[in-house]
């Protein structure tokens, strides 16, 4: 198992709210994950993460609110254009790499047939619940032989059952995020969340993300220019041991990254937008200016399990040429009150971006291509010398 330290760990303890139990996604009641992780001979390394807003069970049944959005769309997220008509989604998010896509939008598609089947529906009937996939992806072919395409309808429904299990999320170089690239280092999947306290309860923003962005010395965390120190030092020493150099710029050099947040709180699709504008500046407290250069993807996606469009039509089949109207009722957020969920959603995801960082293991892959992790006990030592410790 996997134990390098999260950023935490090393003393930068980003943004004002407190984590959750676990400060991770799954800290949203209800929210299930589930990664599959694919590593074969030298060339294969790549991978799957399925998130499941209220678990296996009742996403299907049980819509979400969700909105997205995009600081540089150069990237893919299938079923966008359905969430923004109507503003909910009833499937899971799946990450994966940019040749995958299609492969796991059969897949879960085929998945919600056959549970709409288990459920005794017929195929009428299973329209109403039917759901776009919403499927993102990075690139991750510098380390890893994409053409291969070794993700899978097998794959898809293997992540479906993790997700059934799996109690927690694997950081770094796990499902998804197996091959990516973030800031010049190993990046890959990195998760975070945040108690935000409400009037009469509590409640809980989750953050998962699939860094592979940005380059190596606009990297800062805690305000403190890692990248480019770390860079320097790097500068003056040799490194037998790089036999494979890795481009630093242009298309081939940069990916994207995808951004999951999750929410107990009760929204509406058009404050879910703005909260998912607000990854935008968890990515540029990292990344500074480097966020949404012209190849990278910053590509979010915002969902509420504390309200549901969960009521199908009593008064007609929903197929009627001109059904009866219908009035259901949702709670909301107020709005003078948001900017205590614009800045946990900035927070968590500065948090998820680090810690899928510190996290991420060195990978050697595709062409023998080597990419190094951060290297964590010098990240600290600068921290310590250079800003003042935060826990």
């Amino acid at each position: 198992m996997n134990t390098r330290p999260r950023i935490r760990d090393l003393g930068y303890c980003p943004g004002r709210f407190s984590p959750g139990p676990n400060n991770s996604l799954l800290d949203v009641k209800g929210v299930t994950v589930g990664q599959i992780t694919l590593h074969e001979g030298t060339d294969i390394h790549t991978g799957l993460t399925v998130i499941f807003p209220r678990g296996a069970k009742e996403t299907r049944t049980l819509p979400c609110y969700a909105a997205n959005h995009d600081l540089n769309g150069m990237g893919e997220l299938t079923g966008v254009h359905a969430l923004s008509e109507w503003g909910f989604i009833n499937g899971p998010v799946a990450l994966t790499n940019t040749v995958s896509v299609g492969k796991v939008y059969d897949g879960l598609f085929l998945w919600q047939h056959e549970q709409a089947k288990k459920a005794g529906d017929d195929d009428i009937e299973a329209l109403r619940r039917m759901s776009i996939p919403v499927v993102g992806e990075t690139y991750d072919g510098l380390l890893n032989d994409i053409s291969a395409s070794k993700v899978t309808k097998d794959t898809v429904y293997e992540a479906i059952a993790a997700a059934e299990s799996q109690t927690s999320i694997y950081e770094g170089n796990y499902g998804g995020g197996t091959a990516m690239r973030c800031h010049g280092y190993k990046g890959g999947t990195g998760t975070s969340s945040r108690i935000i306290p409400g009037d009469s309860r509590d409640y809980t923003l989750g953050v998962l993300v699939q860094a592979n962005h940005g380059q190596k010395v606009d990297l800062c965390i805690g305000n403190v220019p890692i990248g480019e120190l770390l860079a320097r030092a790097e500068r003056t020493k040799d490194d037998p041991d790089r036999q494979v150099p890795l481009p630093v710029g242009g298309k081939a050099a940069e990916g994207s990254i995808i951004v999951v947040i999750i929410t107990d709180a009760p929204l509406l699709p058009h404050q879910l937008r703005r909260i998912a504008q607000h990854a935008g500046i968890g990515i540029a407290k990292v990344g500074g200016h480097s966020a949404g250069r012209n190849f990278s993807g910053e590509i979010f996606l915002a969902l509420s399990t504390g309200t549901s469009p969960n009521e199908l039509a009593n008064a007609s089949s929903g197929f009627e040429y001109l059904p009866p109207l219908e009035i259901q009722s949702v709670e909301t957020v107020k709005n003078e009150v948001i900017d205590s969920l614009f800045y946990a959603a900035s927070e968590a995801t500065e948090e998820a971006i680090l810690n899928a960082l510190c996290k991420a293991e060195d990978l050697t892959g595709f062409k023998g291509r080597t990419q190094p992790a951060l290297p964590v006990d010098l990240v600290k030592e600068l921290l310590d010398r250079y800003m003042v410790k935060m826990t």
